[in-house]
Parts: structure tokens; sequence; C-alpha cells
């Protein structure tokens, strides 16, 4: 169940901002638009009474630790006792724009180009976060913003795994955590210790697919967990179908690599995802 917090009681809570609107909340986060006294536009996100004090600090220490376009940016982080009461709560950066899930419509295809820069700048993202050992590990539509010059913003990390940093939970813990339609065969079948940045590269596999063939690679409407987990872990029919089918040879190639069962034949990194799709862009 999402978090949810009335605007009028947040207002009366953080008067030193200004409230625009409610945004979606999550599980574990209340989340505003507001404006601070300076004018500036920010997120604010109040967080959740009972949510891991130790999975927070890891999201706030990935944040801290980047400043790139591509990944949404911590402006502040505090925790106050007030009447009694803990208040932790984040400021980041407003990203201007819509989701990405306002983007991706049924049978609305991208203009390859458009597909190249966009999805080039959100692996510019990941290789940034590739380079502090962050996994963001819930890439999905509605955790990217589109700025409202087309360029991708990576936000929310709240499910992020930190390679160099030891487990919070017991090793024997399964992977699937997440969303299931954006989730890599690791995250169906593996443990914790099978998702790498490479579990990342699956999702911008099939947001890409959906971009360019204007459906998803394996969820259908009503589909059950299994199903799903069959059509991901086992089912190619992704790959065959006169819209796939319809597509350059280069661009089905770059969509089946990402979207491989088994990470090790998927693109290294985000990297390289990134030069690959740069080299279609007129393709």
């Amino acid at each position: 169940m999402p978090f949810v917090v009335p605007i009028e009681e947040a207002r009366a809570q953080y008067g030193e901002f200004e409230f625009i609107s409610a945004l979606p909340p999550s599980e574990q986060k209340a989340v505003f638009h507001v404006r601070d006294e300076g004018g500036q536009d920010l997120c604010l996100k109040i967080i959740a009474p009972d949510y891991s004090i130790d999975r927070l600090e890891r999201e706030i220490l990935a944040l801290q630790s980047l400043s790139h376009p591509n990944v949404v940016r911590l402006k502040e982080y505090t925790f106050t006792t007030k009447r009694g009461h803990h208040r932790h709560y984040m400021i980041e950066e407003f990203i201007h724009g819509t989701d990405l899930s306002d983007q991706l419509r049924p049978s609305q295809n991208w203009p390859r180009p458009r597909c190249s820069e966009f999805f080039a700048a959100l692996c510019d993202g990941l290789s940034a976060l590739g380079s502090i050992r962050v996994v963001h590990r819930d890439l999905k539509p509605s955790n990217i913003r589109v700025r409202p010059d087309e360029s991708p913003v990576i936000i929310d990390f709240g499910l992020a795994r930190h390679l160099a940093l030891p487990d919070l939970t017991s090793t024997a813990e399964g992977a699937a955590i997440g969303t299931p339609a954006y989730f890599a065969p690791e995250q169906f079948l593996g443990t914790k210790h099978d998702i790498d940045h490479r579990t990342d590269l699956f999702a911008v596999g099939i947001l890409l697919y959906q971009a360019l063939v204007g459906l998803h690679p394996f969820y259908r409407r009503g589909m059950s967990y299994e199903l799903l987990c069959d059509a991901v872990c086992q089912s190619n029919g992704h790959l065959v179908g006169s819209q796939f089918e319809a597509l350059p040879t280069n661009w089905q190639l770059l969509l089946s690599r990402l979207l491989e069962k088994e990470r090790a034949r998927r693109p290294h990194g985000a990297e390289q995802a990134a030069r690959i799709l740069r080299g279609l862009e007129t393709v």
C-alpha cells in the first residue's frame, strides 16, 4: 500500500515550503511538489515511519555520490524530532516534465532516432550508477522522468542494490524485489547475488522494445505472475511477429541482446549499450 500523507497535514508539518501538488506516492514515501522561500521548485519526500533506516541510508548514499544530468539530484536529507515525533524527509530537485509512462503508449511507436538519443542518455545515467557500483533494480516507466527537452532522468532509489556494501538481509533471500513487469530472469529465479548492472539493462531492453514496437515484450493484461515468469525466463515469442521483424536487423539484434535470458550474453555494461545506441541513431 502506498504511504499517503494528506497535503494539508504535510503543509502543517513543513511550513517552510509552499506546497504545489501531491505526487504519486510509493510504499515508502509520500511525495510532493514544493517550492522553497527562494522560489525554487523541489520534490519533498516524507519517509514512512516503518521504512528501514538502513535501506534509507543506502538510498541517500547512492544519491549523494552522484551528480549526473540523467540521475535525480539529492538536495537535502533531514532527520528531526518534533513534539515527540520522528521525521525523516528528503529534498530532491524537481524534474519538470512527465513520467515515461505517459509516453509509452500501446501501438505508438517512437521514431528510431529518438529511441537512440533517449535510451543512450538513459544508459549514460546507468553507467554513472555503475561507476559507484549501484544497481537501480526497479527501472520502470514511473521511475524515469522525461524533461521538456525529452532527456530522461532516473529517480527513486529505494530498492537500489549496492554491490560494494554488505547485504541488509539474508543471503538466501530471493531476488524478486521490484516490479515484476520489468524483472529480468534472475529476479524471478535467482538470489540477490545474481543481481548486477546487467539486470538494469534487461529493463532497458523492455522499455526500448515498448518504444520501438508499441507493446510490452512479455506482459499482457491480466497475466499471472507465474505466466509472466515463464514468458520472461523461457519464451522467445517477443523476437517474432510482424512488428518486431519490421525493424532493421541491427535494432533487432540490440533488442535480442538486451533481452537475453543469460546475463553474460547481454552487453557488458550500460556504457557499451549507450555506444551501440548512438551508432544506430540514423539506422
